[in-house]
């Protein structure tokens, strides 16, 4: 498999879900035209495996796949892109690469961690308090909405801002995994600091939506959980959960641009 004939640095794209497929970030090939991008669905979903056994599945064991899908196509030098719990398998990746968990000639150049958590139970809190925020007051009846009427109304706010659910975003959640899968699986995730004699870790600009549902105080928490100050933040005007499919131009200009400042 040859990555180098596009101009710049290959990304390796990491979905989120966990066990939600790859497809729905595969606008980004429309978005960041000039270099190859690896989409790979991760254990427990889509074009992968789905064993039933539930100990073969954890975020140590998904960094160790990804570890051995870059070793199996050659990959060197690469930057990484990961969103929503993908920016958590992302940060944990750099996190083990930078405390010596892998080979040497191995070099993540950068990363981008989009709509990504740093504290799982909080994000189920934020979640909570926003479908509260939706419904309307009980002793309203006249106003009374169905469970589905109120998640519809929570994806257009904080999900995906768009009058129709994206059908490539559909279609990932239908086929979703069923062994591991969503929040619950990484209930009691918190992103924590690598030791203190571990290497720095790549620069990362870290993204999230203006209305997204994982909130700027988690995103802010990022900068506690990096042993590197080279750390960048943009809020993406406009948009929630998934600002790729929200504002896919704008979305690739700045992962594009990012990833070309550490090519």
């Amino acid at each position: 498999m040859s990555l180098s004939s596009r101009q710049a640095a290959p990304i390796v794209a990491l979905h989120g879900g966990p066990s939600v497929p790859s497809s729905y970030l595969y606008p980004l090939e429309d978005v960041v035209p000039y270099r190859s991008i690896v989409f790979y669905d991760q254990l427990g979903c889509g074009k992968s495996d789905e064993p039933k056994d539930i100990s073969l599945y954890s975020i140590k064991d998904s960094v160790l796949d990804l570890k051995a899908l870059l070793k199996k196509l050659g990959i060197r030098r690469f930057h990484l892109y990961g969103q929503s719990y993908g920016g958590i398998l992302a940060f944990e990746y750099m996190k083990s690469m930078a405390s010596g968990g892998g080979e040497e000639d191995v070099k993540c150049l950068s990363a981008v961690l989009s709509s990504a958590p740093t504290n799982v139970k909080e994000i189920e809190k934020e979640f909570d308090r926003l479908i509260q925020e939706l419904s309307p007051p009980d002793k309203d009846d006249n106003n009374s909405m169905t469970e589905a009427e109120l998640n519809e109304l929570f994806r257009k706010t904080h999900q995906c801002r768009l009058p129709e659910m994206p059908k490539i975003l559909a279609d990932a959640y239908a086929s979703a995994g069923t062994v591991w899968r969503g929040t619950a699986a990484i209930a009691d995730y918190v992103a924590e600091r690598p030791p203190e004699d571990a290497a720095r870790m790549p620069s990362s600009l870290i993204m999230r939506g203006e209305f997204d549902f994982v909130s700027e105080a988690s995103v802010e928490a990022w900068k506690g959980a990096f042993n590197t100050n080279f750390l960048r933040y943009k809020t993406l005007e406009g948009c929630s959960h998934h600002g790729l499919l929200e504002n896919g131009s704008l979305y690739g200009e700045i992962v594009d641009s990012y990833f070309g400042e550490y090519d």
